[in-house]
């Protein structure tokens, strides 16, 4: 029997109901919470927010992006549309706003790390459904965006093989030869060529000089250029197969080709194909393959992906597993402590639950005159879950931390021009005149002159 009399239990409940908004509901973290001093809509569906906290020193930027509406878009962006290329996030997000009159190029950041010898993005890369790097760098993590919309991150590999009538043909790299027995496929991300010649780099160099008079001698120029580079290039005498898409390229599945020539010397990378080199190995599919003969190309992620994939990054390591905490170095391969736990300044991107919001994030860097500080993995993974991050993974950081809104460079503080040269830009556009994202967009030649 309850012997605690009515009006006591009543005041105990009361007394509860009182104490418990002070201990179940904390004070939200001053770190994480971020109230935006500034915040807009920079499309429907894409909005910027800047905050600053005084007590930790953390200045973060972050663009959300509504992954459902169609009238949003996220491409990787490639520095020069070359392999190799380096270029300011403004430059490679105003130079595609500009290629195309339906797109307006809305927010960006820098997104892969790159190596330091062939400048090439590491991890597995893809723009526009065109593979620029296939290879898994250590296990670093990956971002896919299918053609359905998904974000998806994880260690992925990505295996490429050719499919013809007679067997398969695994390719052993993209844009690149290392051992003169590989198969590499080469794209336009490589170039004009097979061996590459600049040739239309060298013309607009000499284009004050040029005269009729001269114009000779820069061809001339052009041919002993070609001559040597021919004699030092891995690709001089290889078999080689040009090719051109029968539909739109994409990664993740698998894409008729038709073959459109068969050499061994110089061979034109065409704009809506590519050249696959069989190297010097024995190879002798190639002799039963002719010009007018299709195949296919076929590349599969690992852990498999269900739809075909438009846009893919890297970056390292994942910092944000089922929404919780999960910076994950170690299993990566990475042992630098210090670049896990020092304040440095960071770009992450990460998504919600169900694949419906986008999150990118920059974090600006040490500035003792701006009282900035960076911040560490483990900040930045409760960052991004604050702002709605179920799975997230860091990119490239520290000098090459890079957040451009609409056309101007919030980080670094120096701008445009005070912005580090990069590899890789995540860009976010908007889709206009009525353009629902299911269009084909006409893809621009890739071929640049490398600075």
């Amino acid at each position: 029997m309850n012997t605690v009399p009515m009006r006591t239990r009543n005041l105990i409940t009361a007394i509860a109901f009182v104490l418990t908004p002070l201990t179940v509901f904390a004070q939200p973290n001053a770190t994480t919470a971020l109230p935006p001093d500034s915040a807009r809509e920079l499309a429907p569906g894409i909005r910027y927010s800047h905050s600053y906290v005084p007590k930790s020193r953390l200045s973060v930027h972050w663009v959300t992006v509504d992954l459902r509406n169609p009238l949003v878009g996220v491409r990787v962006g490639k520095g020069l549309d070359h392999v190799s290329g380096l270029e300011r996030v403004y430059s490679i997000l105003g130079r595609y706003d500009s290629s195309r009159a339906a797109i307006r190029s809305v927010a960006g950041t820098n997104a892969n790390f790159w190596k330091a010898g062939t400048l090439h993005p590491m991890g597995p890369t893809v723009s526009d459904g065109e593979i620029i790097t296939a290879d898994k760098y250590k296990n670093w993590s990956s971002a896919a965006f299918t053609d359905r919309g998904e974000v998806i991150i994880d260690t992925f590999n990505l295996n490429v093989a050719v499919r013809t009538r007679l067997g398969d043909i695994p390719v052993s790299r993209m844009n690149r030869r290392v051992d003169s027995a590989e198969v590499v496929l080469y794209t336009t991300f490589f170039g004009s060529s097979v061996p590459f010649i600049d040739t239309t780099g060298i013309r607009e160099a000499s284009r004050d000089t040029i005269t009729d008079e001269t114009e000779a001698a820069i061809d001339t120029m052009i041919l002993a250029m070609m001559d040597s580079v021919w004699s030092v290039s891995p690709e001089s005498g290889t078999l080689k197969l040009q090719f051109r898409y029968l539909r739109e390229p994409r990664a993740n599945t698998i894409v008729p080709c038709r073959i459109t020539a068969l050499d061994t010397g110089f061979v034109a990378i065409p704009e809506d194909g590519g050249v696959l080199s069989f190297g010097r190995g024995p190879f002798p599919l190639f002799t039963s393959l002719f010009v007018g003969d299709t195949f296919t190309v076929s590349s599969r992620l690992q852990p498999i992906v269900a739809a075909p994939v438009v846009q893919m990054t890297g970056g390292t390591p994942r910092i944000v597993r089922n929404g919780g905490v999960s910076v994950e170095w170690a299993e990566e391969g990475l042992k630098k402590v210090r670049f896990v736990e020092g304040h440095y300044g960071r770009s992450a991107i990460g998504v919600s639950r169900y694949s419906d919001t986008l999150i990118m994030m920059t974090v600006e860097p040490y500035n003792r005159k701006a009282r900035t500080r960076g911040a560490s993995l483990e900040t930045l993974a409760k960052l991004m879950i604050a702002r709605g991050a179920w799975n997230a993974m860091n990119l490239d950081g520290g000098s090459s931390a890079t957040m451009v809104v609409e056309g101007s460079t919030a980080v670094p503080r120096a701008g445009n021009r005070g912005s580090r040269k990069i590899s890789t830009a995540l860009m976010v556009f908007q889709r206009l005149g009525g353009v629902t994202g299911h269009e084909t967009f006409p893809r621009p030649r890739k071929i640049m002159r490398l600075e």
